[in-house]
């Protein structure tokens, strides 16, 4: 959340078009990972599979949000993620639907899409580029130029000063980073 937050801020201070696209990313280590945050049994089968039925249906209602356009869909991910993690509301299908009428979704077709075949090859087509791209944690992100190079970096732990870094080593910061209005990044880490 916190990095998806940085890639969003840094991208208003891009030159140019910036194109960025959220990928949730569900594998075995992403289930030990939130196992051992809430000091679960990360060795209880039951409880893995719960778990893992929990994340999949979340990805299937943002992929299904995303079905109503992308600034919709990231709308969905930031608040259900807002209510989530910091108002740590337990996730439900009744919350989805909070979080869908916040975001203004059509609502039947969310309710539609959520369950439809086309959320979960959505899914699957987004495990298989995070493995092609050999990404296996989260807050990963691969970062490139499209005009200039098919070739990527892949960025561990995305905080906002390393994308500052990043897009100010290449030239691509806006005039109002340019001109000093933000002498000391630091200030703007989420």
């Amino acid at each position: 959340m916190k990095s998806e937050r940085c890639i969003l801020k840094l991208a208003d201070q891009v030159f140019g078009d910036v194109s960025y696209q959220f990928i949730p990313l569900l594998n075995p280590q992403i289930i030990d990972q939130h196992l051992k945050s809430t000091h679960q049994d990360c060795h209880d089968l039951s409880l893995r599979n719960d778990q893992f039925n929990l994340h999949y249906r979340i990805i299937l209602d943002y992929k299904a949000a995303l079905f109503q356009g992308k600034k919709k869909g990231r709308q969905f991910l930031l608040t259900l993620q807002d209510r989530l993690v910091e108002a740590e509301t337990p996730y439900s299908d009744d919350l989805a639907i909070d979080v869908a009428k916040a975001v203004k979704l059509d609502l039947p077709m969310f309710e539609e899409d959520r369950q439809s075949d086309l959320a979960k090859r959505a899914f699957q087509a987004d495990q298989r580029l995070a493995s092609e791209m050999k990404v296996d944690t989260p807050s990963t992100a691969i970062i490139y130029n499209a005009d200039v190079s098919d070739c990527g970096l892949l960025l561990s732990d995305v905080t906002y000063q390393s994308l500052y870094e990043i897009c100010e080593h290449n030239g691509l910061l806006a005039q109002q980073a340019l001109s000093g209005q933000l002498t000391n990044p630091n200030l703007h880490v989420l």
